[in-house]
């Protein structure tokens, strides 16, 4: 068989075109093995630069499409363009259509934070959700009365460029994906990973919502199949069975794209249809689902990743802002605490830092407690080049600093604060002091599961106010129709009206709605009389965090068989002198004695920032569990678009003469 008379591998070639906008040839179309195109037979002495100008085809695409006219073109010489290719498929601007949201609440949200979420009120929550404001429980499905012309949003892409506009809220259905989703609302899919850092390409999940701005499209370097016709004048003895095998085409297309040739015969042109990859660069509107998927299956690990600064150099940028309040010549104690913390995570720089194969800068700042003086610090060049920033818990200052990670895409870590609650609607925080909500939601799972057989039995300080989550634990009994009872604390509670309340056989969960010590000092010694008398019931307490800050409590509680939730709890005794020893060894003084402890808190945050930086790369892609001295962090989102929230508790359990941990999820 004689050489083709083009020159062309026939490998699969990779060819770079940069195609003009699109336009509608005025020419015949022909079938060719399903595929239409459009035919131009060339006439006279005409040339590929004076086809290209009649057409309006530059001459690179006439040869991308017509590889053997790269050679040149001869009279009678057929060209052919998919049809396809020449049909505009631009979207052009979306209206979107008003669509209902649901949310499925999950655990540990409140009406207010989901409120936060979709930029409504609780008010329009409760309008749109009668029975919603005194009986919200995990699994519950709730209608969200946004407005989808929605509202104000900005996003940072992967080329740093900030993209703002009016954001609507998505539910993902059956069969779709990222690519079909960008397509239906004229977006990109970094704008998607952008604004929904919890839609991981793996994590692309019916029913979960997503936020999406609407007609933001860019350029974007597709990869694009196109269809190619080669022309081959055949020689002595081909036929379609020889031409195939030399072109890696089946027999059937080969037949199919000459339909008029039954034989193959000297002389003759054949047309083979061959099929190659051109990247391109074109609109994002007019890439098709399929060119999407292509393009970014194997970039979106690498886009998700440069979206939220996953660590590529060797070097770990951490920035502690806090009121050390060194400007004063007597500082608060507040002030000194913070000093403890700042030390404790020095010592996890050089304890974890020297094995973390990165350098670690640790940049620190003091505020004086000041808002101007935060405003300063935050408008320093230095500081839109952080990994992270440890946040002070001054609510206004926090604030700032939450601003600040959002507009320059900057990790904000808030460990001191518990009622803060930009998490929900800013993807950059992560919130390890978990808020009240979520504690009494693990809570609740608790009496829920472990004490499923227990009534309840709340001893009411009448003289003060109730523990953080004493309004959610009575809520959810309500909603769970778990048996309660109430008895009014003003004077020292004695035996027998504890024992009046309980029945033989029964078990029996009491809960002090104050967390005071004094409180306790009140109810104590009729529990622990109860316990030895009513052996007949069983009974245990469920005790408030600051029970673990009084050595004093311990015996009672361990009398009583005492449940302790908290968020912070040293379990191992010999990690936590360790720290401490440490500490004393390296700044001549022992930590502050405090519950928590400022200095292994300080610990705790540092080797947890520079392993996971230095091993995982980033927060959004670690899915670890990290097992503190003093805190243990694995971290969720509330949304698709949330900050991420600390979901470990501690439970302690004081019975006998042993006060155990375990960790609730």
């Amino acid at each position: 068989m004689k050489r083709l008379r083009y020159v062309l591998t026939f490998m699969c070639i990779l060819l770079c075109a940069s195609l003009s906008a699109k336009v509608k040839l005025n020419l015949p179309t022909k079938v060719l093995g399903g595929e239409s195109y459009y035919l131009y037979k060339v006439k006279g002495k005409e040339t590929l630069n004076g086809i290209s100008h009649k057409l309006g085809i530059p001459v690179e695409d006439i040869i991308l499409y017509n590889p053997s006219a790269a050679q040149g073109v001869t009279k009678k010489q057929l060209l052919f363009f998919p049809v396809a290719d020449f049909t505009d498929n631009k979207k052009g601007t979306v209206t979107v259509a008003k669509q209902k949201v649901v949310h499925q609440v999950k655990k540990g949200q409140s009406l207010y934070g989901i409120a936060r979420i979709y930029n409504v009120t609780v008010d329009d929550l409760v309008a749109a959700n009668p029975n919603c404001y005194n009986n919200l429980k995990e699994g519950d499905d709730i209608i969200i009365p946004v407005n989808q012309q929605g509202s104000a949003t900005t996003a940072t892409t992967t080329a740093g460029t900030r993209t703002t506009g009016n954001a609507v809220f998505h539910t993902i259905q059956k069969g779709e994906s990222m690519y079909s989703v960008a397509r239906q609302y004229n977006t990109t899919i970094e704008n998607l990973l952008a604004i929904n850092p919890g839609i991981y390409p793996n994590n692309f999940i019916e029913g979960d919502v997503i936020k999406i701005i609407p007609n933001t499209p860019t350029n974007i370097t597709i990869q694009k199949d196109v269809k190619q016709m080669m022309s081959y004048v055949a020689a002595k003895n081909d036929t379609y069975e020889s031409i195939a095998k030399a072109n890696n085409v089946s027999v059937e297309e080969l037949k199919a794209a000459n339909p008029d040739m039954k034989k193959v015969k000297k002389g003759k042109t054949v047309y083979i249809p061959k099929e190659c990859i051109t990247t391109r660069t074109v609109n994002s509107t007019d890439a098709t689902e399929k060119q999407l998927e292509r393009t970014y299956a194997n970039q979106l690990g690498d886009i998700f990743q440069k979206a939220y600064k996953a660590k590529v150099d060797g070097v770990i940028n951490i920035a502690i802002i806090l009121p050390f309040q060194l400007q004063k010549q007597n500082p608060p104690r507040q002030a000194f605490l913070y000093t403890d913390f700042y030390n404790g995570f020095l010592l996890a720089v050089d304890s974890i830092g020297k094995n973390a194969n990165k350098k670690v800068n640790i940049n620190v700042y003091d505020t004086q407690n000041n808002l101007n003086v935060t405003d300063s610090i935050l408008a320093l060049d230095v500081m839109k080049k952080m990994d992270v920033i440890i946040a002070p818990s001054e609510p206004k200052q926090l604030e700032r600093c939450n601003e600040f990670g959002k507009k320059n895409n900057v990790c904000i870590i808030n460990c001191f604060s518990s009622k803060n609650e930009d998490y929900a609607s800013n993807p950059m925080i992560i919130q390890l002091n978990m808020p009240a909500s979520f504690l009494a939601s693990t809570v609740n799972e608790m009496i829920s599961t472990k004490f499923k057989d227990y009534e309840v039995v709340f001893l009411r300080d009448t003289s003060g106010e109730d523990a953080e989550i004493i309004s959610d634990v009575k809520q959810h009994l309500k909603s769970h129709k778990i048996k309660s009872h109430t008895i009014d604390v003003s004077n020292p509670l004695d035996f027998e009206t504890v024992s009046s309340f309980m029945d033989p056989g029964t078990n029996y969960l009491f809960i002090p709605t104050s967390s005071t010590k004094q409180f306790f000092t009140k109810i104590s010694d009729a529990l622990v009389e109860a316990k030895e008398k009513r052996f007949d019931c069983e009974i245990c307490l469920l005790g408030h965090p600051e029970y673990l800050a009084s050595k004093g409590m311990k015996a009672s509680l361990q009398k009583i068989d005492s449940y302790v939730y908290s968020r912070f709890f040293i379990a191992n005794d010999k990690r936590g002198a360790d720290i401490k020893n440490k500490f004393k060894a390296a700044y001549g003084e022992y930590m502050i004695p405090t519950t928590p402890s400022l200095g292994i808190l300080g610990f705790d945050l540092g080797s947890y920032i520079i392993s996971t930086l230095a091993n995982e790369g980033s927060f959004a892609t670690s899915q670890k569990y990290f097992d503190g001295v003093q805190m243990d962090i694995e971290l969720q989102r509330s949304s698709n678009w949330s900050g991420y929230i600390n979901k470990c508790v501690e439970l302690v359990h004081f019975n006998g003469s042993k006060a155990t941990e375990s960790i609730i999820k």
